[in-house]
């Protein structure tokens, strides 16, 4: 079976519009729910699942540093061809505030819409020890942000706030 190819062009449409998703989200959320959570960590006598990273899930906005930080990795493998999450937090060192992670991730898709400028997309990209093709790559940042997604519009519902009217008229949620 031959493969076939993801274009760059491709990928920068769908990060387009999963960053234009999110920055719409991050508008949606009332002050007074950004530091929502719906599943609180630390719950007495709830036992962890294996191979989670935690208990409970991240307030939202803890959650959007992590989508900040974790794209700055995803822009460095695209540099170095290594996807190294060790060093995710040094991707962002600012605030939890909504001004400051905004322009974090705006600064996050410029540097990644750079990037694809310049890609060798016939090189492989280390990934926790796998070498993925670009392909691999771009499926697996959209699918992490998407999951995210899927999170955050639980948050909303959980929270009693709207998701903002894009959410509503392109997934119906």
């Amino acid at each position: 079976m031959m493969e076939v190819p993801v274009l760059v062009e491709d990928f920068r449409r769908r990060s387009e519009f999963l960053h234009r998703m999110t920055v719409d989200f991050v508008a949606a959320v009332p002050d007074d729910k950004w530091n929502f959570t719906p599943d609180p960590c630390g719950e007495p006598g709830r036992r962890i699942a294996p191979l989670r990273h935690g208990g409970g899930f991240a307030p939202f906005c803890k959650q959007l540093r992590h989508v900040v930080c974790v794209r700055g990795v995803y822009n460095s493998a695209l540099r170095t061809k290594t996807a190294e999450f060790s060093r995710k937090h040094e991707h962002y060192t600012g605030s939890l505030g909504r001004e400051d992670l905004l322009f974090a991730l705006e600064e996050k898709q410029r540097e990644l819409l750079t990037n694809l400028v310049m890609v060798d997309t016939g090189e492989p990209i280390d990934f926790f020890g796998r070498a993925f093709t670009f392909g691999d790559f771009a499926f697996t940042v959209v699918q992490h942000e998407a999951i995210h997604h899927g999170q955050w519009s639980i948050y909303a519902s959980l929270a009693g706030f709207q998701t903002p009217l894009s959410w509503r008229a392109e997934w119906g949620l």
